[in-house]
């Protein structure tokens, strides 16, 4: 008996023990608000992440049934939701990867589900009961090309319906081109065609034909604007060539347009005098272009993280300091991961740290994901989380010293018992 009774209070005490360190693992569920539908109905495909923050890219196996508002969604800790439109009857396959996700302990969050959506071929329209013909008449799927060119530039392979990706070359200097594109059915609809701005360096240019019963098909068409003399930067493995011309920048708040000279060469850019950097545009081999931090001393890119939240704009940097008791975790911030410093992973206000674009003011920022609102941290706010800290913790020794008393007093009463057991059994 009693070896029994110390065995469960041991477990008790090792239960109270772990409620303080462990932290749930970061997980996502998907559900549809409906599997079995009419065609011409949109259903609503949820997506759940729990104790975990990063992207989600979806797709369908078959677009002709059901289409998609969007391919991917940001999630922290919350659920984000997509439209499926269904067109025709049919079944597809909804397809949800965790593409760059992390638990709140930094832990990656991989895998993929798949949930099937059923269509029916009744539409969801109706006149009072009375059918129309028109209602009735099946609408043209045929989201195909019966020809597509660039005047004056070749693409290659050559044009094919049923081929979607090519590749051209324009000579340097060429800032407009015109894009010329017939549909193969009359009834559909060609956007992204005319004539189109290109930059130096690569364009991705994308062709979009939509069907009558709205079924998508996009050609693309991967261009490569010659430079005169490119500037062409390295950085770890990957290649990327210095926007030189303003108008294919982004635009950056709270940065004024500067000429930055690389190398003998003057580009156009951004300077802050408040951080006093420099940004200069850098376009990687599939033509995205991202702003970078342009070092002239040693002539070294780093990569512009921000976020502006309310009217502080926050450039991200590296801790100086760690505070103690405060662990690393991420979250998403406007689409874009950033690091956060909480005691717990539950927590829904953490530590930012970075540099406030405006004023220049480098250090923590208290981030309140509820409301949405970023605000200078001073060491009165950590204070009082820390004291919800200790507060925790006192209250687990407290308990755990409830429990070992408990223990102890459980201990002697058996002793007890069994010394006046003892004794009865010599008499």
């Amino acid at each position: 008996m009693k070896n029994i009774i110390s065995r469960i209070l041991f477990i008790i005490i090792i239960f109270m023990v772990g409620i303080g360190n462990v932290s749930a693992a970061g997980k996502y569920t998907i559900s549809l608000s409906s599997t079995s539908v009419s065609k011409g109905k949109s259903v609503t495909l949820y997506i759940k992440a729990t104790d975990c923050a990063g992207k989600f890219n979806v797709s369908t196996s078959d677009a002709t049934v059901a289409n998609l508002s969007s391919g991917y969604v940001f999630a922290d800790n919350n659920t984000e939701t997509i439209t499926v439109n269904t067109i025709n009857a049919g079944s597809a396959i909804i397809t949800v990867t965790a593409a760059d996700v992390t638990d709140y302990d930094n832990n990656k969050v991989t895998g993929t589900k798949t949930l099937k959506i059923n269509v029916s071929g009744e539409s969801n329209n109706s006149n009072g009961g009375n059918s129309s013909s028109v209602s009735n008449e099946k609408k043209s799927s045929d989201a195909s090309l019966k020809s597509l060119s660039i005047e004056n530039i070749n693409i290659s392979p050559e044009f094919k319906s049923d081929v979607l990706d090519y590749k051209a070359e324009a000579e340097a200097g060429i800032e407009k081109i015109k894009i010329n594109a017939i549909a193969n059915d009359d009834k559909a609809t060609v956007s992204g065609i005319g004539e189109v701005s290109v930059s130096s360096g690569a364009n991705k240019l994308e062709v979009i034909v939509a069907a009558e019963d709205g079924t998508t098909k996009t050609y693309v068409v991967n261009l490569t604007v010659k430079e005169y003399d490119p500037i062409v930067v390295k950085i770890g493995k990957k290649k990327y060539t210095v926007v030189r011309k303003k108008d294919d920048l982004p635009d950056v708040d709270l940065f004024e347009d500067k000429k930055i000279k690389i190398d003998k060469d003057e580009v156009d850019g951004y300077y802050n005098d408040k951080l006093k950097i420099y940004l200069v545009g850098l376009k990687d081999e599939k033509g995205n272009i991202k702003m970078y931090i342009y070092e002239p001393d040693d002539n070294s890119y780093t990569l512009y993280k921000w976020v502006t939240v309310g009217k502080i704009t926050l450039f991200i940097n590296k801790p100086v300091k760690k505070i103690s008791n405060f662990k690393k975790f991420n979250t998403i911030i406007n689409n874009t991961k950033v690091d956060i410093y909480k005691l717990f992973s539950s927590e829904k206000i953490g530590l930012i740290y970075g540099t406030n674009v405006a004023t220049g003011n480098k250090g923590y920022y208290v981030y309140d994901k509820s409301e949405d609102t970023l605000a200078r941290y001073y060491d009165k706010v950590v204070g009082v989380v820390e004291k919800k800290y200790k507060k925790k913790n006192s209250m687990l020794m407290i308990i755990l010293g409830v429990v070992s008393s408990v223990l102890i007093i459980v201990d002697i009463v058996l002793i007890i018992v069994n010394r006046k057991g003892k004794k009865k059994t010599r008499r």
